[in-house]
């Protein structure tokens, strides 16, 4: 194993130019007869590699701009009130576990030196929520100067990327700024927050009832897993909670569900889209698939600019098919793209890691630093191709390619060549997993390729109605397709039972138990 131990840290040339210092050795040092494991990101990926390798053999390091892991699953039942936003988090951090934890984001990697370069996010404001950053569009807020954290290295024995992926916005005018995207806690919070803002706003003496009519058209971009169970979730919250504490509004809230794509759910097949379909809008949901997406602004329809930032009036929602459409909220729940670590700094490779790298046919790898190298990337995604052992590779510009035997790569930033599975928790779960215990046996050279095994698909679509579909492996019990109340059922039970800690097990039952009892957390906060 490398000596890892030095006295001041050199800042490398990775190409992250505004770097200001470099701190020495930010965590201790592991025991020499451990190989320090370092993990990039606290999402389904690195959380659960963390918490499934063997003490005895590695020390596990996890670096993420947030210091806790979020039951994804869950985050619409949080902005639909059925749930607290602690019941789906839980802390990185745990005194009966071995492991470090640094609340920084990776800025860049070098392989030669086997070096993480990391920025704190301790103090950075809009942590817990997303914020796009995608190739050719430049970040999506302003960074304040107090946050900009002195950088430092961190280093590692092994790497393991799984920072996850942003929402793709194609760049659609407006909505890198204006919409509010789906991921993480902090978003879930404006959701709910907005949702009971726009309530207020309509029954001011001083709304117009045109306005009244806007603020309350919730929009939902993306008819995807999400956006399906974010529309039925606040569509639940609206019709049996909130219209009750404002009666005067009945009738008036609206929830439409836009997508590019002819069908909702697409990973469901063609029966059980059109029963969500058509289920979702008896139950008052206007879906709209087929529909492109323009442009979103702030300001009525018809206003004329400039268009300036106000949340006390609505949104404008422009549709290539029916024009502008006023709404209070627009949520944007579209598919992957790559963030800013993987599509900027994980590009060229400036010095070949001839110690770590081997050719792809097993051959060392003689003479190949004389040859430039970049990161192996999926031309359509961007995401790094990993081999069936989800190592990343490199390749060269003569069409070569190497391993990296100590990095690999996780989840949605991940692509592997031997077929990329959907990209879900699901699949994320089980390659950290996978990759935990091929580490902790060692036998990662003679195992056979990752193979995802799907366990099934479940979507919650409203009125205590849900999809199950089951491979046709699976259910042996169960028919292959499941629809209605015993979906539902079924949909409590599985992610109940996957929620990680018997703490948050028994909060969730309990809060569910007591939403039937006595409605859903109505508070704005």
């Amino acid at each position: 194993m490398r000596q890892m131990t030095r006295p001041i840290l050199r800042l490398p040339s990775l190409g992250w130019h505004q770097v200001r210092a470099v701190a020495t050795n930010v965590i201790q040092q592991p025991r020499h007869d451990k190989e320090r494991v370092v993990i990039l990101g606290s999402g389904w990926g690195g959380y659960t590699v963390s918490r499934k390798l063997s003490p005895k053999k590695f020390s596990p390091v996890v670096i993420s701009p947030r210091s806790y892991f979020v039951f994804t699953p869950l985050l619409t039942d949080t902005a639909g009130g059925n749930l607290d936003f602690s019941h789906i988090v839980e802390s990185v951090r745990n005194p009966k576990l071995s492991l470090d934890f640094i609340q920084a984001a990776a800025r860049a990697v070098d392989l030669d030196r086997k070096m993480v370069l990391c920025e704190p996010t301790i103090v950075k404001s809009g942590v817990t929520q997303t914020h796009t950053d995608e190739e050719g569009e430049g970040t999506s807020r302003q960074s304040n100067k107090w946050e900009q954290g002195e950088t430092f290295e961190v280093p590692y024995d092994k790497l393991i990327i799984s920072v996850g992926a942003i929402s793709k916005t194609f760049k659609t005018p407006g909505v890198k700024d204006n919409a509010i995207f789906f991921r993480d806690i902090g978003d879930s919070r404006r959701v709910r927050r907005r949702v009971r803002e726009c309530f207020e706003l309509a029954v001011l003496p001083t709304t117009s009832p045109e306005m009244c009519k806007h603020l309350l058209h919730f929009a939902i971009v993306g008819a995807g897993p999400t956006g399906t169970e974010l529309a039925a979730a606040l569509r639940d919250f609206i019709t049996a909670d909130l219209i009750t504490l404002y009666p005067t509004l009945q009738g008036l809230p609206r929830i439409s569900l836009f997508d590019v794509a002819p069908k909702v759910l697409s990973m469901f097949d063609e029966s059980l889209s059109q029963y969500a379909k058509d289920t979702m809008k008896k139950e008052g949901i206007d879906v709209r698939t087929s529909h492109h997406i323009q442009d979103l602004r702030w300001g009525p329809p018809g206003a004329q600019p400039p268009y300036e930032f106000d949340p006390r009036h609505c949104l404008t929602l422009t549709t290539k098919e029916e024009g502008q459409i006023g709404v209070g909220m627009c949520v944007w729940v579209t598919g992957n793209a790559m963030n800013e670590l993987v599509s900027k700094s994980l590009r060229d490779v400036d010095v070949f890691p001839t110690n770590s790298a081997i050719m792809k046919d097993g051959t060392a790898a003689q003479g190949a630093s004389e040859s430039c190298w970049s990161y192996k990337k999926a031309p359509k995604t961007g995401a790094l191709l990993v081999d069936g052992h989800l190592r990343v590779q490199l390749e060269s510009s003569s069409g070569a390619t190497a391993l990296l035997q100590d990095v690999f790569a996780l989840g949605d930033i991940a692509n592997p060549e031997n077929g990329a599975p959907p990209a879900t928790a699901q699949v994320t779960s089980q390659e950290a997993k996978w990759l935990a215990t091929r580490l902790n046996r060692g036998d990662l050279e003679t195992s056979p390729p990752f193979s995802f095994r799907n366990m099934g698909t479940l979507a919650y679509i409203g009125g205590a109605k849900g999809l199950v579909q089951l491979p046709e492996d699976e259910g042996k019990y169960l028919p292959h397709k499941v629809t209605g109340r015993t979906a539902w059922l079924l949909w409590n039970s599985a992610y109940l039972t996957m929620t990680i800690s018997w703490r948050n097990k028994l909060r969730v039952a309990l809060r569910w138990l007591l939403n039937r009892m006595y409605g859903r957390d109505i508070s704005r906060y």
